[in-house]
């Protein structure tokens, strides 16, 4: 964990106040740190969960390596929570039909496909204001 997000070894994930919003576990040992810590992961972890997370949502092996060999960290980030964000407001729903379905707020775009467009933060929002903001 890490409260530098722009420290290049770790990839900001979501705070703790905001795991704790979602009831979203927090690690044990991280229970008593203020709402405002930011759990991180190393990059090269984030980039196996990445990786694994593209696997689950049924994405073609050849576009996993082609989008993960140069992600920057920023979309790195937002793809992990955007993971997270879709298992707290689907929690027993397959997240890949969400990921692969037409969507108005994405102009029509698949999410996988605004993700590919760049658009990872613009889905990073909307969730968040989704699950975070009363937006169901």
């Amino acid at each position: 964990m890490t409260n530098e997000t722009n420290d290049a070894n770790f990839i900001a994930l979501l705070t703790l106040g905001d795991m704790r919003l979602l009831n979203i576990k927090v690690p044990e040992h991280l229970a008593d740190d203020p709402d405002d810590a930011v759990l991180g992961l190393p990059r090269s972890a984030a980039l196996i969960l990445a990786e694994r997370i593209l696997t689950i949502w049924e994405v073609p092996q050849g576009d996993i390596a082609v989008f993960l060999a140069n992600i920057a960290d920023e979309a790195l980030s937002n793809l992990l929570v955007i993971y997270q964000l879709l298992q707290v407001l689907f929690p027993r729903n397959n997240s890949s039909k969400y990921v692969h379905t037409n969507n108005k707020n994405y102009d029509g775009r698949t999410t996988w496909q605004a993700i590919q467009d760049g658009e990872s933060l613009k889905i990073r929002k909307y969730l968040e204001h989704k699950s975070l903001g009363g937006g169901w």
